[in-house]
């Protein structure tokens, strides 16, 4: 993988902070399974107890996590889904940060988050990401969660139920 690529395109502190915010104090073990630079991971130090494999995660093997908190690669795009589907089946409560196509580029993938449960999703601005074409958002997961999904507007703060 090109380094220069995954240099740049690190989740910002403010995101991080942001993302960190869904989790409740005391939230246990909380995995981040692509840690990049470690942004992630220090926004998350104040919440729980951080796991962040050293190698590839897909060697580790699966256990579970009280909460999962990750932005995994988008190229390709295929591994960030894989990553998401693997996270669905080692934690009950997942914060990811993806590319908008994952929840509307697929019907089955579509279904299976909302049957995983969708409390929540969280529009960004393009430009969280400089230079990056793919617009993204930050999807908060509850399995088992059947009420109505957010949509939050990053920007404004805004929050509307959408179904």
């Amino acid at each position: 993988m090109n380094s220069k690529l995954n240099i740049q395109f690190q989740t910002p502190s403010e995101i991080c902070k942001y993302m960190s915010s869904f989790l409740p104090d005391k939230a246990g073990n909380i995995l981040e399974p692509t840690k990049g630079i470690g942004n992630l991971i220090k926004a998350l130090e104040t919440k729980g107890n951080v796991i962040a494999p050293n190698g590839d995660f897909f060697d580790m093997s699966e256990r579970n996590f009280d909460w999962i908190v990750m932005n995994p690669p988008f190229t390709p795009m295929k591994k960030g889904y894989e990553i998401l589907y693997k996270c669905m089946n080692m934690s009950d409560n997942i914060v990811a940060l993806m590319p908008w196509l994952t929840i509307i580029n697929g019907q089955k993938r579509t279904t299976d988050i909302i049957n995983f449960g969708l409390v929540s999703i969280t529009h960004l601005p393009r430009n969280v990401f400089k230079g990056a074409r793919v617009q993204t958002c930050i999807m908060h997961m509850k399995k088992g969660y059947k009420g109505d999904t957010k949509f939050i507007n990053y920007v404004y703060n805004i929050e509307l139920t959408i179904f």
